[in-house]
């Protein structure tokens, strides 16, 4: 049976690695195609996230989370029965994208300021219709190239953020895989908790069925939050909440090292 998993982070941290995430994933899934739409979209995504990491230094942050979580494994070690090759496998690539990110000289949004192509779009792209071939022949030029042509060539400038994306990747992987799990019902289709203070919780996720005729919408911070169920019926029709007892699977993630 397919599942869906709604995530909602809380706080602004994961709220940003989430979007990045996705922007992210946006990029690879178009990067494969070979079409104009496709590498316009690339194009429009890399942008998105230059626009993103240019407000502050992302870089830092990361850097200090990702040796935060690597002294955690570490200590891991030393437990009975761990699998100690995937422990040692994520210590190894904390580490190497740590220095990966120490050796990105200045900051990454910066980096691209000279990309005269870049440039010229992610001025254009504000303005309603402003990418069109009248208004960025230059543009549209590179767009007619050979597609095996413009996915190499987006490839390559997608070079300096592998390291920010991996990065990316691994923090979530690793606050996705420390959870605790429990099956909850939410009663004519509202869910409220309580979580231990200690916990500092990073993500929540709600986990149904793909063809469960409602959605949850997750508001709240790290020690309480609420979960409304909503059954969805037409696109254009304002969605109301149920009547009707709700069951889930609740994950509240953490970071590595809390439980």
């Amino acid at each position: 049976m397919k599942k869906i998993v709604y995530e909602h982070p809380l706080n602004e941290h994961v709220r940003s690695l989430l979007r990045l995430e996705y922007l992210f994933a946006g990029i690879l899934y178009r990067l494969k195609g070979s079409a104009e739409k496709d590498s316009r979209a690339v194009i429009n995504y890399l942008i998105e996230i230059l626009d993103f990491i240019s407000r502050f230094d992302l870089k830092i942050e990361l850097i200090k989370e990702l040796e935060i979580h690597a002294q955690i494994l570490e200590r891991w070690e030393s437990i009975p029965n761990i699998d100690r090759e995937r422990l040692i496998n994520l210590i190894n690539k904390s580490k190497i994208l740590i220095e990966k990110l120490r050796k990105i000289e200045q900051p990454l949004a910066e980096s691209y300021s000279q990309h005269h192509l870049i440039h010229i779009v992610r001025q254009r792209r504000t303005i309603s219709g402003g990418m069109c071939q009248s208004d960025l022949p230059g543009f549209y030029y590179w767009l007619q190239k050979n597609p095996k042509i413009r996915q190499k060539e987006l490839s390559d400038w997608l070079i300096p953020l592998v390291p920010l994306r991996e990065a990316i990747d691994l923090l979530l992987y690793l606050i996705r895989n420390n959870a605790v799990a429990s099956q909850e019902t939410a009663l004519n289709g509202l869910y409220q908790s309580r979580r231990d203070a200690n916990a500092n919780y990073q993500l929540i996720q709600v986990t149904m069925p793909s063809e469960h005729p409602c959605y949850p919408e997750i508001k709240g911070g790290k020690q309480h939050f609420s979960i409304r169920f909503f059954e969805y019926s037409l696109a254009d029709v304002q969605p109301l909440q149920t009547e009707h007892n709700i069951q889930f699977e609740l994950s509240c993630c953490m970071n590595a090292g809390q439980s």
